[in-house]
């Protein structure tokens, strides 16, 4: 079963407004083993809208539709659609209505032009009549079409609650189909691909899918069979055989944050952690404290980005930053040690590194990254080399940092 999804409003081809409805869309489609063959994005009042349903129609099973469904005068989807169509466009009288009754709710006067909102073509079916914003379905020539409005918030969830649950089940020919997605981090996606190619007989009868979400990788594993509950084990027992392939690479396929593992870790273990950040800038302890409740064991961190601040507030010895450098080993090391004692916490995680663009040598160039973790047991300190742009090795240095003292804590 294939499909296509049509964007429509100006402020998309202008590049003013990402494409977020299309992106969402298409990958819970993904994810779902639902294929989408193509994405158009118009503007409104486009003349090629016609033309452009009109070729959907002939060769996709379903066509998302997204924008043109409000009350101003360039909202035109709705009529174009039933022009395309050789459909009547007849006034919903309980549509209607609910439009009165939001508009009266909210202390809206009523506007004629509000009626526009409740028209849709004959046959279509109101979808989610008792939220604050609607759309429809239809079904035309063989195909089901979603007319979705432009808001992103509001398209996601008449998309969720309407137009997915409704493509799987007619996908699945009333089979029921069951999905996992699985997080993992420290692999590429060619060697994830080797992983899932050594799962052997598990492989049949499964849809794989990949697909990044960096700094992560995500794999998708989808299921469909008459007995949910055999789904379900089938899908346990592949996730154990891919975990002992891969083994702490797997965060897991609760949709649960690194941070949020890390966290749990933390409590379970009775330990408190402070952070000592350089090129990072501060971003460990914004992804921490982003979690609720972290205050139970993160006690604080420090951002010492300047040579004198790494010797005045963290005790990092004047010659190790003279002889070593600020991006070395050693001082890695006594920023875990000094940010440890600092907040007297039994563990200390520290970055130092040159994120670019400029900044690097022969010796140590862009990407150059330490990172340093102290505990009970002593200090060590390893050295990454990450590529990217300057955002990009900040966030591959603070989830690999977070990422070693996960695999630490367990």
């Amino acid at each position: 079963m294939q499909g296509e999804i049509i964007t429509t409003g100006t402020e998309l081809i202008t590049g003013r407004v990402g494409d977020f409805n299309a992106r969402y869309a298409a990958r819970r489609l993904h994810e779902s083993g639902l294929r989408v063959q193509s994405i158009t994005i118009l503007g409104d009042n486009a003349p090629l809208f016609q033309d452009s349903l009109t070729q959907a129609l002939a060769r996709s099973q379903f066509i998302i539709i997204t924008g043109g469904l409000g009350p101003t005068d360039d909202d035109l989807t709705v009529a174009a659609a039933a022009q395309a169509l050789n459909l009547r466009l007849f006034e919903d009288e309980a549509l209607l209505a609910r439009i009165r009754r939001c508009l009266e709710e909210r202390g809206l006067p009523w506007e004629d032009r509000y009626a526009r909102l409740a028209q849709i073509p004959e046959g279509a079916m109101v979808l989610d009549p008792g939220a604050s914003a609607c759309g429809f379905s239809l079904k035309h020539q063989g195909a089901w079409l979603f007319f979705l409005p432009g808001v992103p918030k509001e398209m996601q969830h008449l998309f969720d609650s309407f137009v997915l649950p409704f493509l799987v089940g007619f996908a699945a020919g009333g089979d029921f189909m069951r999905q996992r997605t699985l997080r993992l981090f420290g692999m590429s996606e060619t060697q994830l691909q080797e992983a899932v190619n050594k799962l052997g007989e598990w492989q049949e009868g499964v849809c794989v899918g990949f697909y990044p979400n960096f700094p992560e990788n995500h794999l998708t594993l989808t299921l469909r069979g008459q007995d949910p509950q055999t789904l379900e084990a089938d899908l346990d027992r592949l996730t154990a055989a891919l975990s002992r392939e891969v083994g702490e690479v797997l965060l897991g396929p609760e949709a649960a944050t690194l941070e949020e593992l890390v966290g749990r870790r933390l409590r379970d273990k009775d330990l408190t952690l402070a952070v000592a950040e350089s090129c990072t800038g501060g971003l460990i302890c914004h992804r921490l404290t982003n979690v609720p409740g972290s205050s139970d064991y993160f006690m604080g961190g420090v951002v010492t980005y300047s040579n004198l601040a790494k010797m005045d507030l963290l005790r990092v010895p004047e010659d190790t930053l003279e002889n070593k450098g600020a991006v070395s080993e050693a001082t890695a090391r006594a920023m875990a040690l000094g940010v440890k004692e600092v907040f007297h916490t039994p563990l200390g995680l520290a970055v130092t590194g040159i994120a670019g663009p400029a900044g690097g040598s022969p010796d140590k160039p862009v990407g150059t990254v330490w990172i340093g973790l102290a505990s009970p047991h002593g200090v060590e300190a390893k050295q990454y080399r990450f590529h990217g742009t300057r955002e990009e090795i900040k966030a591959l240095s603070a989830q690999t940092a977070m990422d070693w003292l996960r695999r630490e804590l367990k």
